[in-house]
Order: structure tokens, then C-alpha cells, then sequence
């Protein structure tokens, strides 16, 4: 995922009791400073561990509170929309510290369809959206993950529509329904030669299954996988960026 500033209006540093260091504060959208409500606020610690979380008011209001002082980032995440994380900021001991978040440029303002749309166009050409089969974005693989470790795991219990997995979970091959060949696997716009029980759903943000003709040949002529391939599936994972 793309990482953008934390950007300061007025912070303010106020003194709490002993051991608690809070981060409150509104998330904006846009250059009219839209209130973010209803958006998750995760605070992350070194290596992006969970410390605490809060869901936005209607006034894009919030409050996150951590153990101990230290470098932290705050994750957001809206409906609909690719999530967001700040540049690290440090929480003071003992201190309240108030901010703004401004979710700006294009991954704000997109929703996570329509970004994901632009990736495809990109690598396959618009004719590739004609045969678009399934997306499952980040919200349903939110309650999918419950009940799936893996990206095989999603199809063989028929949530990812219209692909199976045959040969059983030794096999890497994806196929659409009616066809005979494999389709091609990628990972963040990259094709790859993997078995789906390699690819952890914990991993993974979006999955977008496309079959047609038409795609094998438009990226046959990027000599990236061969001709017998039909149709593909892309997996997005939290690394994806828009470029």
C-alpha cells in the first residue's frame, strides 16, 4: 500500500496520567477536507503491531490510545477504498497529542474498484475488463479470512466464482469454468508460478479472477507466460500500490 505524510494543522501536546500516551484527532478526505466517518483508525507499533483502534465519528473524529511512548503510524481504512497509512510519528510519554490526518491524492480519492480497474487496463489493455468474472475486494475478505487460510482455500469452497482448482492442493493450476488450460496466477501485476495454498489470504487485499481471449494475447505480447494460458487471476496484496 501506498504510504502518505501525517499531515499537521495544530498539533497540541497535553499531559495525561503515568503510563498512557494518547493520539487523538479527525480524518479528512480531499482538498474540501471531507469528514472520513465511519473509517477505521488502527495504531501500529514497530513492525505494524496492533496497539489499539477506533472507529470515526460523524465528524471524522477519533482517539487511539498506546502502553508506552515510541514511534507509531495510524492505518485507515474506509469502505470501498484502498487503505491508507501515514508516515511514522512519535507519541510523547504521558501526553495527549491531537492532530489532523488528510487522506489526499488519487488512492483517497478512488474507490478500490476503480483502482484496481486502472492497474488492469494498464498492464492488459482495456479490452481486458470485458471479461471481468469476480472481484472480492477488502471487505468481503475481511470475513472470508475466518474461514480461509489460504487462496486455494477460497476456491475450493466455491467463494471465488466461476475458477476451480483441480488436481486438489498439490495443483497450481487455476481453471475457468469450460476451458482446458490453466489461467495465469500474478501477484501485484507480477505473473508468478505458484500453487494457491502458497498464497496466505492474510496477505492479500483484493482478488480480481478475469478470463477472455483477448487477455491471453494481449499479454502474450509482453512475452510474460505462455500461449496455453486462459483467462488469469491477480491477487492484490497489502503492498499494492498505484503508480
Amino acid at each position: 500500500m501506498r504510504t502518505l505524510p501525517l499531515v499537521v494543522l495544530a498539533s497540541l501536546a497535553l499531559a495525561l496520567p503515568a503510563g498512557a500516551q494518547r493520539f487523538e484527532g479527525i480524518v479528512v478526505v480531499g482538498a474540501t477536507k471531507i469528514a472520513a466517518q465511519q473509517a477505521q483508525v488502527v495504531l501500529l507499533g514497530k513492525r505494524d503491531v496492533f496497539v489499539d483502534s477506533a472507529v470515526t465519528d460523524a465528524f471524522g473524529g477519533f482517539s487511539v490510545e498506546a502502553d508506552k511512548p515510541g514511534k507509531y503510524t495510524l492505518l485507515v481504512r474506509r469502505k470501498g477504498y484502498l487503505p491508507i497509512t501515514t508516515e511514522p510519528f512519535e507519541l510523547p510519554e504521558g501526553e495527549l497529542l491531537t492532530d489532523t490526518v488528510f487522506l489526499a491524492g488519487r488512492q483517497a480519492e478512488l474507490s478500490y474498484k476503480d483502482a484496481l480497474n486502472e492497474s488492469i487496463r494498464r498492464v492488459f489493455g482495456a479490452s481486458a475488463m470485458s471479461g471481468m468474472s469476480r472481484l472480492i475486494g477488502p471487505d468481503s475478505l475481511a470475513v472470508l479470512r475466518a474461514r480461509s487460510n489460504t487462496l486455494g482455500d477460497l476456491v475450493r469452497t466455491g467463494r471465488l466464482l466461476g475458477v476451480s482448482l483441480p488436481g486438489g492442493s498439490a495443483s497450481g493450476c487455476l481453471r475457468f469454468s469450460g476451458e482446458s488450460y490453466c489461467g495465469q496466477l500474478f501477484i501485484d501485476e507480477l505473473p508468478v508460478n505458484l500453487r494457491p495454498d502458497q498464497i496466505y489470504l492474510g496477505d492479500v487485499e483484493a482478488v480480481m479472477a478475469l478470463r477472455g481471449q483477448e487477455l491471453g494475447s494481449a499479454v502474450m505480447d509482453t512475452r510474460r507466460f505462455d500461449a496455453s494460458r486462459y483467462g488469469a487471476v491477480l491477487i492484490y496484496t497489502n503492498r499494492f500500490s498505484i503508480r
